[in-house]
């Protein structure tokens, strides 16, 4: 084979090798895409499987059962041994169909709305005793009333109040306690022995520390409690549970030309006659007890005692303040209670008349009713309260609460909305829209069905899932299913017999690229000879 020939003979194979490999390529593509047909196929047949209709379980009087595609028809219109739904919507209404609407519309109270459905009211020719309408509001009235005027009633203790009672035991002791308690409204230190006999007997502290021992024996001293305030044992205990009065004295004194804040000139009386007397000093605390008063006081004055049976003169700052201790905090240490009777009785006599109860009889008789078909009386008699309230009387309002579930519960006014036929009988409407929460249900739940009466007492409407309602289930769409699960098994086939198809020419190429590659190696090999040949040719 000559050089040219060899040369477009390897050319030509190079063209063919090439043209193979693209091919290859573009099936190894194809087979890919394969898997995304598979992938999709799986998904379509996986959305049927989840494609799901609502349906309603019915039962017939011999207890068979029936499902059917669940609508607010079959919802919401009366048959026997059916649970009473409401549709309701985002407003708090209640959804009703056209018919519903106008046979409510056109009735002025309940016993002719249930006339439209052909239930109608019977005469038992009995009677019963029951509330009278007309009383219940007069008296809720007068009871609201009456209350008031018993809990405003003037009151005793208004009128009563605390005095101090300068007739106890404790200050008529201080004042009685001999010539100890005159020689001090004379001005000699000898008050202190008074001071003495109250705190009585014994080591006691200060509220800051100090030690006071009251001796009863070794003459007289500051804190000798020599001749003893009669009964001072029954005395100290009164004083330990007692408090000090909490007075205030504002205002400076001069003594000697000396000014002392917190103190003021009282008039005192002992033996028949009244002396004006320096009172004050430290503030009473009303927190502290008569008895610590009268230990911190003794050694606050201690140091004035020269040592004498009277103790010398007393210093007047000295002595206003065991004055005080007398006249203000001993003095209220008992209190007694006073009444103003007249102010009291006055009051009573001004006060406003007592309610009277309503003159109406609280009780009426109140023909007995039955109903021709009381199951589906009771029905739409919920519906008619669910519609309309409590009242039996139709109402045209358009205010009142949406929102209580309690047929009793509800404040009069319309409460309903219409649902047009066409959306009322359509079961993918209502299945998209209580999966999407535009629509509620509301299930009407008894608390005594054999109870007579209007519903109002017995029967509460409640918000209910419609997932979790026994008789509402969803069923698979077997069509759809069945369709899918058809074009899925075909889809796999054809992907299928296409792979087997992809994979055989795949192998035809695989034996051709080999067969062109060994041809390739041998044309090359003869080109190269031949040129290995020529060069030595011309180089010789």
């Amino acid at each position: 084979m000559g050089l040219s020939a060899s040369q477009a003979k390897l050319l030509s194979i190079t063209s063919r090798l090439s043209s193979n490999e693209l091919r290859s390529q573009e099936i190894t593509q194809e087979k890919a895409l394969l898997s995304n047909q598979t992938y999709e196929a799986n998904e379509r047949y996986l959305a049927a499987l989840r494609d799901t209709n609502l349906t309603y379980l019915t039962y017939d009087l011999d207890g068979n059962q029936t499902y059917t595609a669940l609508t607010g028809s079959q919802l919401t219109t009366y048959a026997p041994l059916k649970n009473q739904y409401g549709l309701i919507n985002s407003s708090g209404k209640i959804l009703v169909s056209e018919t519903d609407a106008a046979n409510f519309e056109s009735s002025n109270n309940i016993n002719e709305f249930l006339e439209k459905y052909g239930v109608k009211q019977i005469d038992t020719g009995k009677t019963v005793t029951v509330t009278n309408p007309a009383y219940q509001g007069e008296y809720d009235k007068w009871l609201k009333d009456h209350q008031d005027w018993v809990d405003n009633y003037p009151k005793i203790e208004d009128y009563t109040k605390e005095v101090p009672d300068v007739n106890n035991d404790i200050y008529n002791a201080v004042r009685n306690s001999g010539g100890c308690f005159g020689n001090g409204m004379n001005g000699l230190n000898c008050y202190m022995h008074v001071l003495s006999d109250l705190i009585g007997p014994g080591t006691h502290k200060t509220s800051d520390g100090h030690e006071i021992t009251i001796v009863t024996t070794g003459g007289w001293n500051w804190n000798s409690a020599l001749h003893g305030v009669e009964n001072f044992e029954k005395i100290t205990q009164m004083l330990k549970e007692g408090h000090c009065s909490g007075d205030v004295i504002e205002g400076t004194a001069v003594i000697d030309g000396v000014e002392y804040d917190n103190m003021a000139y009282e008039e005192i009386e002992y033996n028949g006659t009244t002396e004006l007397k320096l009172v004050g000093g430290t503030v009473s605390d009303p927190n502290m007890s008569l008895w610590q008063r009268a230990v911190d006081l003794l050694w606050e004055v201690h140091n004035d005692y020269d040592g004498s049976a009277t103790g010398g003169r007393a210093k007047e700052q000295n002595l206003a303040k065991f004055l005080y201790f007398v006249e203000h905090d001993l003095k209220q240490a008992v209190t007694k209670t006073e009444i103003d009777y007249d102010a009291y009785q006055k009051a009573v006599d001004e006060y406003r008349e007592e309610p009277q109860m309503p003159d109406i009889p609280a009780t009426i008789e109140e023909k007995v009713y039955e109903y021709s078909d009381r199951d589906k009386a009771q029905w739409y008699v919920n519906l008619w309260h669910r519609m309309n309230g409590e009242n039996q009387e139709r109402t045209d309002s358009t205010s009142g609460s949406n929102s209580p579930v309690s047929l009793g519960g509800r404040t009069p006014g319309r409460q309903y909305d219409i649902l047009e036929d066409g959306l009322m009988n359509s079961a993918e409407w209502l299945q998209y829209s209580l999966e999407h929460g535009s629509i509620m249900l509301e299930k009407v739940e008894f608390t005594d069905p054999t109870k007579e009466g209007t519903g109002l007492e017995d029967a509460t409407w409640r918000p209910t899932i419609y997932t979790s309602a026994l008789d509402i289930s969803e069923e698979t769409n077997e069509k759809t299913k069945a369709k899918a699960e058809a074009e899925y098994e075909n889809a796999q086939k054809v992907i299928e017999a296409k792979g087997k198809n992809y994979d055989n020419i795949l192998s035809l190429l695989d034996t051709e690229h080999d067969a062109l590659q060994s041809e390739y190696d041998s044309v090359k090999s003869v080109i190269d000879k031949n040129v290995d040949r020529t060069l030595k040719m011309y180089s010789a």
